[in-house]
Order: structure tokens, then sequence, then C-alpha cells
């Protein structure tokens, strides 16, 4: 099993996959609790990923009613013992916004990743002085506490550990104005600037640019992440992260998550090519700094 898969995502990978084998083998959530001798809710929340049986006992007796083959059982097994650990974003739920543990759940169980990111430079890409200046800003209009302001950075520094430990794949692909609009200050921007360069040289990781000038395609609405999953390992369909309403939505099913493919398909057509990614970085830091 690959070792940067989270918890919290075994769980609701667990639950979809007990969810899956509970209808193949024709029983209801009621009839499989009667085989385990356990309470109805208790299926539920393992099918939901909200938690586990309080027993294993009671695991192994779900399996043995579903007809789990050996080889099922000994992944499911696993995946049920590891879904007990807690996550590093645990500690910090009751100050993250609605949502965001679900998104950190499936970016943590993700092989590789796909992003549009318009306003901002995106999260996995942002210095500590960028992220902090980005979310101290929206604080007062927010009214967040700097308790949260804390916590926000110190997660959003953890996320980045994806793709520069874990090696996770990303393809970023960022509009002009992520890049030119001030945060933090000429500085925090130079530097800014070099740490993308810094990123983008990684093997695992790529990153495009949408000139203001280019007559490309652009998204309307918000930004995107489309994340995908090691089939061998975590079985499921493709997830599509959206921001278009300032929420984290995930969506699974195969028609948006195609939608949303198509889209980014069309801006990577627009975007300059990955090796003058440096060179337009260098320029945006020469015009910072004059």
């Amino acid at each position: 099993m690959a070792a940067n898969v989270r918890a919290t995502f075994l769980r609701i990978t667990l639950g979809a996959e007990l969810t899956r084998l509970r209808e193949q083998a024709g029983l209801t959530g009621d009839q499989a609790a009667k085989k385990v001798g356990c309470a109805a809710s208790a299926i539920s929340r393992v099918e939901n990923g909200t938690s586990g049986f309080q027993r294993i006992e009671h695991f192994t007796k779900l399996l043995e009613a579903y007809a789990a083959t050996f080889e099922d059982t000994e992944v499911l097994t696993d995946w049920y013992k590891n879904a007990k650990q807690e996550d590093w974003w645990t500690p910090k739920v009751s100050v993250l916004p609605s949502g965001l543990t679900t998104f950190l759940a499936f970016e943590s169980g993700a092989r590789s990743a796909r992003a549009w990111t318009p306003m901002v430079v995106n999260g996995l890409l942002q210095t500590e002085a960028y992220a902090r200046a980005l979310i101290e800003s929206a604080r007062s209009a927010d009214d967040r506490t700097s308790e949260f302001v804390e916590n926000a950075v110190e997660v959003r520094l953890n996320r980045k550990k994806r793709i520069t430990e874990d090696g996770m794949e990303l393809v970023c692909i960022m509009d002009e104005s992520a890049l030119r609009n001030m945060v933090g200050g000429p500085d925090a921007m130079r530097n800014q600037y070099e740490e993308i360069k810094r990123l983008g040289a990684l093997p695992n990781v790529t990153i495009q640019i949408i000139p203001f000038a280019a007559p490309a395609y652009r998204v309307v609405g918000g930004e995107f992440l489309l994340l995908d999953f090691d089939r061998k390992d975590l079985p499921g369909p493709a997830v599509v992260s959206s921001t278009v309403s300032g929420e984290a939505r995930v969506l699974s099913k195969e028609r948006p998550v195609k939608q949303f493919s198509r889209r980014f398909d069309f801006l990577t057509k627009g975007a300059l090519p990955v090796h003058e990614t440096p060179a337009f970085l260098d320029r945006l830091a020469r015009e910072a700094a004059a």
C-alpha cells in the first residue's frame, strides 16, 4: 500500500468498497447488520467512511457475509487497520473550513493532480510568507481569529509535502493574474517566483502559465483540481475538487469528471510551453524589483 495514503481517505475508500460488496451480495444495510450482530447505523457509518467498527470481529463477519475472496479480505483488512490511525490534520478539524477535511482526505490519497488556478498562486506552490499574507488579508473580511490563520498556514505548508516528499505528480496551470496580484509585497512576490521555479524543476511537477495576451480558453467561475488515484491499490473514479462557489466540493461522477478534464485539456493548449515558465517568472521578478 502506498505510504502516503491517509486514514480518512482509506475510510472513505473502504466504505465505498464495502458498499459494492454488500450490493453484490444482494443484501440491504439492515440485513448485513443482522448477520454481523451490530446496529444498522454502524453499517451506515462504515460505508460513509465516518468511522470503523468498535470490534474487528464485526468487520471480519461482514466480509464473510459478503463472501469476499481471500485476496479482497487481506487488502480490506489492511485498509481497515490503517484507517484507524489519525491524519496529520485531525487535531485541527475544529478550526478548518467546512468541507476541507474531505478535500484533504482525497488529496492525501491522490497519485496525480491537475490544477487550474486563475487568481492566486496555487496552494501547493505557495511559500510560507505568501500563504500567511494571503490568509491574513482575508482575516477581517471573513471574521477569522489569529488561531485560524496559524492553522490555515500550517495546513497549507503540510499539503505542499505531497509534491516535495510524497512524489505526487502535479500539473498546474496558472493565469498570469495569479502571479501578478500583489500578495505580501514585492519581496514576498520575488521569493514566491523563485519557489515556483524551484518546484517546477522537480521531476514530478509541471507548471504552465497563460499570459494575459494569449487568446486562450479560460475557465469562468474559479479554480479546480482533478485528482486521480492508483487503481492497483485504491479503486475508484477520479475526483474533481471544485471551488467555483468558494467552497470545496468533491465530485466523482463520470460526467463532471470528464467535463473538467476536457476543460483542463483546453487550458493546456492555451498555456505557454513548460520550458518558457522560468523565463516568464524571471521577467515578473524584475518588474517587481523595479
